[in-house]
């Protein structure tokens, strides 16, 4: 790429399938340019800093993958918490670094994340719950999908780095009745009782519908 075609667009685009490919860490302003073929010191035309193309390469890929219009639908606010927890889940299958910078303020809320937002907020609304709480109540939803997620993430994470994650853990032997250390009081009654057949993203769901029910007990009392 000759230097008058050098955008901002494309060192974002550049960047992201930098991170995407090597992770955050190996993200720096020589390796993006020696990619598209120009001096380090161009970029800095079109950006500024570091931390200011990491909140562009984050906006970015919320723009890529945004929660669905809903003019003409009749989702409830539950059905919206599905739907960003399907378009997230996939999200952080592609881009694992976003699992961070999502959760750094700094980078998380330009126009694309604050529309992402006021969707949830939007639903949340249908609870009769303020602004400032059905806010509060997306960041919940969003914590806990990030967090979900983290599991898949960092097996996917080592694996990309050759590094073999190990599958027995003193948790599983314990389940699978062949304990490796010693079992605390609480969980005796758990060894034998055998692993959960349930994927990741199976217990994704179902924590997001127990955190649904708590919104809702709270809210509407019996």
């Amino acid at each position: 790429m000759t230097e008058p075609k050098l955008t901002r667009a494309a060192i974002v685009d550049t960047a992201i399938a930098l991170a995407d490919t090597d992770g955050l860490d190996a993200l720096s302003m020589r390796r993006i340019a020696d990619r598209l073929g120009v001096g380090a010191m161009s970029l800095y035309r079109h950006i500024a800093n570091k931390d200011e193309l990491i909140a562009l390469m984050t906006d970015e890929v919320s723009r890529r993958n945004p929660y669905p219009p809903t003019a003409g639908e009749s989702w409830t606010w539950r059905d919206r918490v599905r739907i960003a927890a399907d378009i997230d889940w996939a999200l952080y299958q592609q881009h694992p670094w976003v699992l961070l910078t999502f959760a750094m303020p700094r980078y998380s809320f330009g126009p694309s994340g604050l529309a992402c937002l006021a969707w949830l907020v939007e639903g949340f609304r249908e609870l009769d719950v303020g602004p400032r709480e059905a806010m509060q109540m997306a960041f919940s939803v969003w914590n806990y999908i990030s967090g979900a997620t983290l599991p898949q993430i960092s097996s996917d994470l080592l694996e990309r780095k050759k590094i073999q994650s190990e599958e027995t853990n003193g948790l599983r032997a314990l389940l699978e009745g062949a304990p490796i250390t010693p079992v605390p009081p609480a969980l005796a009654e758990l060894v034998g009782a055998g692993v959960s057949e349930l994927t990741q993203q199976d217990l994704l769901y179902a924590g997001l519908a127990a955190l649904c029910d708590g919104f809702e007990a709270r809210v509407r009392p019996a």
